[in-house]
């Protein structure tokens, strides 16, 4: 299993980490709507490669059957891997194209604050929420923590699909190896 997770779930995670750098420098360029849509669906299509690695898993590694648990697991593992590459890549690119993150993003939330028509207390808490936000996201394990958090629950609900789709028990009676003219007697 060890090969299988490890060759699919970094396979996932190039083209998942691959396409952040070439999306991400022109994030200022388009509209935060289309980017986002971008990168959700470029996480997707890259978990489509967990799928494949499932599938593979059990039909060279599993004679052809698996357990929905075994499946999840498998499935799972390739995904994680694959989001720890995401979280690399945005590392390398916070540290070169994107050093101006956290303040850029900080002045954002206060813009939306004031123009969201708040005032008084409510403004000035969701001023200093902003503020505290750019402190907490110079912290290395808060920031990997949050970008982490953003293609893991679309890994595991594929993760979990990919196990219900996949899953296969072994027919009783019926030789693993089996010949198709084999089985049709």
């Amino acid at each position: 299993m060890k090969k299988s997770v490890w060759k699919y779930g970094l396979l996932s995670g190039l083209v998942l980490a691959g396409t952040m750098a070439v999306t991400v420098p022109f994030e200022h360029h388009i509209n935060a709507s289309y980017g986002m849509l971008v990168g959700y669906t470029t996480m997707v299509l890259s978990f489509l490669i967990v799928f494949v690695g499932v599938k593979h898993y059990r039909d060279t590694e599993c004679g052809g059957s698996i357990t929905f648990g075994r499946a999840f697991a498998a499935g799972a593992l390739m995904m994680l891997i694959s989001c720890v590459c995401y979280v690399a890549m945005w590392e390398a690119l916070s540290a070169t194209v994107e050093k101006n993150f956290a303040h850029d993003y900080a002045a954002s939330m206060e813009k939306r604050a004031q123009n969201s028509g708040l005032q008084g207390a409510a403004l000035e808490a969701r001023i200093a929420e902003a503020h505290k936000f750019e402190v907490m996201y110079s912290n290395p394990l808060y920031r990997m923590s949050m970008t982490l958090l953003e293609p893991l629950p679309v890994g595991i609900i594929m993760a979990l699909v990919t196990a219900g789709i996949v899953r296969r028990r072994p027919e009783e009676g019926i030789s693993r190896t089996a010949s198709p003219e084999a089985l049709a007697n």
